[in-house]
């Protein structure tokens, strides 16, 4: 069970909710800054524009490192069981490995006669 101490699912939905407007306002700033034109002799707004769209992307990727924990805590405390592992494959798993060595096995695959 994966637990994040001080992390429960509402304080990470208003958490991702605060991170998606942060990135909203940080994009706009972006967009603002490329619609005015920065001239080529202005080196250090060059710098801070790159800086804002580093930040746009680090921000886009922080929401979806929250939204994939959000998802995987909900899975994990979706209260199906873990499966049971004694150490030996499941029936099914038996077979669809049976199969697919048959398949890669079988005569008609190397372009004889089947």
């Amino acid at each position: 069970m994966l637990s994040l101490p001080g992390f429960d699912a509402p304080r990470l939905a208003s958490l991702r909710v605060r991170i998606q407007d942060m990135a909203v306002r940080q994009n706009r700033y972006r967009r603002e800054a490329q619609s005015i034109g920065v001239p080529a002799d202005c080196p250090e707004t060059h710098r801070l524009v790159e800086t804002a769209e580093q930040d746009t992307a680090a921000l886009a990727d922080l929401e979806r490192l929250v939204s994939l924990t959000m998802r995987f805590m909900a899975d994990e405390e979706s209260g199906r069981p873990a499966p049971a592992s004694d150490g030996t494959r499941s029936p099914s798993a038996q077979g669809l490995i049976a199969r697919a060595l048959a398949a890669l096995t079988s005569p008609s695959r190397n372009g004889a006669a089947g």
